[in-house]
């Protein structure tokens, strides 16, 4: 009876197992990272598990076993850093699936229009925002490409 229990034990254990490291699931829960990658550059992937991540290394930091390059939906983009202080500082990087007009967009929560650029035909674009004499606060990055609309929050803190 006791060797029965044991067999038993070790028959789930190593079926519990095999699933972790099946090459069909999507992650691995156990190669989650705590310490994920920190000044790496956006070039997004598109994982398994249908999110976008910044960069391979953020998604291997989640675990994930596969993964396509750039974004999941048709476009997407990142920025940093935020918060924003001066000019020059501000890089936003835009990545579609294909070519296409890029229009992107900075908002004031009054909806009031701060900036504005408008790119034709292309797949890839990094972009400076001035965003002197916008005075501190929060603001809304506003991108749109090929009917695909993407907003993200950004501050800005002007030093004096």
């Amino acid at each position: 009876m006791k060797q029965l229990l044991i067999t038993g034990f070790l028959l789930l254990c190593l079926n519990s197992g095999a699933q972790t490291f099946n090459q069909n699931t999507c992650q691995d829960t156990t190669l989650i990272s705590n310490n994920p990658c920190y000044g790496t550059s956006y070039q997004p992937v598109c994982g398994c598990d249908n999110v976008t991540y910044r960069n391979e290394c953020l998604a291997y930091a989640n675990g994930l076993l596969n993964f396509t390059q750039g974004p999941c939906e048709f476009m997407d983009f990142d920025f940093l850093p935020n918060p924003v202080a001066t000019i020059g500082q501000l890089q936003v990087k835009v990545v579609c699936k294909g070519i296409t007009d890029i229009n992107v967009w900075i908002f004031d929560t009054f909806f009031r229009q701060k900036y504005y650029e408008r790119h034709l035909q292309f797949q890839e674009i990094d972009l400076y925002p001035d965003v002197r004499g916008f005075g501190n606060g929060l603001f809304f990055i506003v991108v749109e490409a090929n009917g695909v609309v993407k907003v993200k929050r950004l501050l800005v803190n002007q030093l004096n």
